[in-house]
């Protein structure tokens, strides 16, 4: 497992969401999402796929398809899914993180660049803690559903906290922060909650 996380992890920072969701999903059968909508990768769509079209998605290279039939119960598979899910965000958060910190050295307040502010390093470092924190509880307790749900969730926090490190612009559809909310998005597709039908 921890040589899953690390590679799904990595093609998410190196290449994007798409990229590391391919990584996630392959040397599976693919397993079946515990709702009626699964978000996979545009490249891997069947000829003929129902695709709910969703603009940010379509520039992340994400297809929403409609899945007909039934939905088994969660399972030990989608949990293990849902853990490799999680360290795709995770290396999307980071690169969100690697561009808030780009872009706040660029910008300048008081005089100093925005980086050196106090309050901005503090949330810099949390971020970068929690990603860390997060990783490794995907590493020792992937396999605990709560344990997976409760990583996408904190990841969701975490992502408004780097989109808004970028100002206005980190809530444009053209944002790098765009990955971000499509992760989000992605995981909802994924991630079995009670009631979930």
């Amino acid at each position: 497992m921890l040589d899953a996380i690390a590679e799904c992890e990595e093609a998410a920072y190196e290449n994007g969401l798409a990229a590391g969701l391919a990584v996630a999903l392959a040397g599976t059968d693919g397993p079946a999402p515990p709702g009626r909508v699964a978000a996979l990768p545009t490249a891997a769509l069947a000829p003929g796929a129902s695709v709910i079209r969703h603009r940010m998605a379509d520039l992340e290279g994400i297809a929403f398809v409609r899945r007909d039939g039934t939905r088994p119960a969660p399972g030990p598979e989608l949990t293990a899914f849902g853990a490799r899910l999680g360290a795709v965000r995770i290396g999307v958060t980071r690169r969100l993180t690697d561009l808030a910190v780009h872009h706040l050295s660029g910008r300048t307040s008081g005089g100093e660049p925005m980086i050196r502010k106090q309050l901005v390093a503090g949330v810099l470092a949390d971020l970068v803690t929690a990603a860390e924190a997060l990783r490794r509880c995907l590493e020792v307790a992937g396999h605990l559903p709560v344990a997976v749900t409760d990583v996408h969730d904190r990841l969701t926090v975490h992502d408004r906290e780097a989109a808004k490190l970028l100002g206005a612009s980190g809530f444009l559809a053209g944002s790098p922060a765009r990955a971000a909310h499509v992760s989000r998005l992605t995981a909802n597709c994924w991630i079995a909650r009670d009631g979930m039908s």
